[in-house]
């Protein structure tokens, strides 16, 4: 996935070795230890969208924990952009629908201090499609402040 000649890049990901029920987060699991906060917050972050986006359409109660996901992990910025109306797909995933698998093959790699990208496999295509972050700290976390789309 990467086209860099730097051999300290590190593309962290979530790995399952068994299937688990889809409500149940599976834990991150890091092939480095130089995984930074920023990476497993991206992780975390697509993990938990990606199994609350699968349980759509389900009513209010899903809609609103879908939007403390967004709130704690996405800036207000982020928040009305992705929000849009104007949207024919959704931008966090580059998709209009979410897909389960996705979990299993969800790469993030760290570009620069405040630059991510994030590796979803297009099984139609058979190849990863990848999506541009930009990070910024916010009191004592990382947030997601951008998409470049």
């Amino acid at each position: 996935v990467s086209s860099s000649n730097d051999t300290t890049d590190t593309i962290s990901s979530i790995k399952r070795d068994t299937i688990v029920d889809k409500d149940t987060i599976a834990p991150i699991q890091v092939p480095k230890e130089e995984t930074d906060e920023a990476t497993k917050m991206i992780l975390e972050f697509y993990d938990k969208y990606i199994r609350q986006q699968d349980k759509m359409p389900c009513g209010e109660f899903c809609e609103e924990e879908l939007r403390e996901i967004e709130r704690e992990f996405l800036s207000s910025k982020l928040i009305r952009k992705v929000n849009s109306d104007e949207l024919s797909s959704d931008p966090i995933v580059k998709a209009q629908d979410t897909n389960l698998k996705w979990l299993d093959s969800l790469k993030v790699k760290k570009i620069n201090s405040k630059r991510y990208n994030v590796y979803l496999f297009n099984f139609y295509d058979n190849r990863y499609d990848s999506i541009q972050l930009k990070v910024a700290k916010k009191k004592d976390r990382y947030i997601i402040d951008d998409i470049i789309f």
